[in-house]
């Protein structure tokens, strides 16, 4: 490798950063609109989350097709590899010291992992509201919160009625 690919390999890692806090501050609009209720933000937010992540991914295969030219895989432990080859030999991921391109890499690494996490627990709100959701509709259906949907023997129970009741009316 020369000095012109590890700049190209600084510069789309700098990109890839860029892009995953963009991700992330989406995701945080998300979990904002998620938690206010506010359904035109929620789909707002959603859109550019899901148009940013294509980004950050349309980066991450760049990323991976230019160290595929270099000669090294696609994986962490293949970039590390790399990382070794042309500025740190004893280059780890607990080194204390890090290069430009070590840098640039963990800081790439770590906004994909809160990327995830964050991720995670906008679905975990999804879930939670979904759940309330339900409870609210089962009371409404049965006067109870935990009431099933179906009886013994998979018979429609007392939710089941009152649910085609409220159909009805």
């Amino acid at each position: 490798m020369n000095a012109s690919d590890i700049a190209a390999l600084n510069a789309l890692l700098d990109r890839e950063a860029a892009a995953g806090n963009a991700l992330l501050a989406a995701l945080e609009s998300e979990r904002s609109a998620l938690t206010g209720f506010e359904v035109a933000a929620l789909e707002a937010a959603t859109r550019e989350k899901e148009r940013l992540a294509a980004d950050f991914d349309r980066l991450d295969g760049e990323r991976r097709a230019l160290m595929e030219r270099f000669g090294y895989g696609p994986s962490r432990a293949d970039m590390n590899t790399l990382i070794r080859a042309v500025e740190d030999p004893r280059y780890t991921e607990s080194s204390t010291r890090a290069g430009p391109l070590a840098t640039r890499w963990r800081r790439v690494v770590a906004l994909v992992e809160r990327a995830r996490d964050d991720n995670k627990r906008n679905g975990l709100i999804v879930g939670l509201q979904s759940r309330r959701a339900s409870q609210t509709l089962n009371v409404l259906r049965t006067g109870r919160p935990d009431e099933l949907t179906y009886g013994r023997g998979h018979a429609p129970g007392l939710a089941a009625v009152a649910a085609r009741a409220l159909g009805r009316v």
